[in-house]
């Protein structure tokens, strides 16, 4: 038997837990004098319909406003197209899923990435910058790899969630070092000025989530602690 507050595991007629001094009870005593109705009740996600509804008014007259003020003003866009494409990545990523009764991260994900992308190929045009190609676009390619590969694990595979944890942390802390190049080769920055700190923290991290995963008690104490 386990404590039910920390589930250290408790010898035989222990009242109190010895860890955090819990009161010990057995939930198969409990079960028997419970009383259950016959059918579990249900749940239902509903769309948030009223809340999309607002906050696409909200949008539309944000986006309204700013082109009219921009063109009053300035007869072109200018500042204006920040704001317009600010707006519309927020509803894209925001807004857009509350329409759906069960959004599908596995959609809806890479279509946030890309509207991030464009956004930023925006950002990039209207700047006369050329960093989009050899920084902003490998970055986000990259991030939405990971991203929608370790959601995929998630939702599709239903034991070995510490193993995919693991992963993903030491995948992100290569990830940061690959960052760093790029940055390197965008703006000839030098390498290795922070990207081997946040790599060595998420790689140590991973690795100890490995090793929660490959021994068995400490999986299960993880596991029982954190609802895994």
């Amino acid at each position: 038997m386990y404590c039910v507050k920390c589930g250290v595991k408790l010898a035989e007629g222990e009242k109190i837990c010895p860890l955090c001094n819990t009161p010990v009870w057995n939930p198969d005593e409990l079960e028997k004098k419970a009383t259950y109705p016959d059918s579990m009740p249900q749940h239902y996600n509903e769309a948030d319909i009223p809340g999309a509804v607002v906050m696409t008014v909200i949008s539309l007259l944000i986006i309204t406003v700013v082109i009219s003020v921009c063109l009053g003003l300035y007869k072109e866009l200018r500042w204006g197209g920040y704001v317009v494409g600010g707006t519309l990545l927020f509803y894209i990523i925001v807004v857009l899923p509350r329409w759906f009764r069960h959004p599908n991260p596995v959609i809806f994900v890479p279509i946030d990435f890309v509207a991030c992308a464009l956004f930023l190929l925006y950002v990039n045009l209207a700047t006369g910058g050329h960093w989009f190609l050899s920084f902003a676009f490998p970055v986000v390619g990259l991030c939405c790899l990971v991203t929608e590969a370790t959601i995929c694990l998630l939702k599709y595979v239903k034991r070995g969630k510490l193993f995919i944890l693991s992963g993903f942390l030491m995948t992100v802390g290569l990830l940061t070092i690959l960052v760093e190049f790029f940055e390197h080769i965008t703006f000839d920055d030098k390498m290795f000025q922070w990207s081997q700190y946040s790599a060595g923290v998420l790689f140590i991290t991973g690795v100890f989530f490995l090793i929660t995963a490959l021994v068995r008690p400490l999986r299960r104490a993880v596991e029982r602690r954190f609802f895994f």
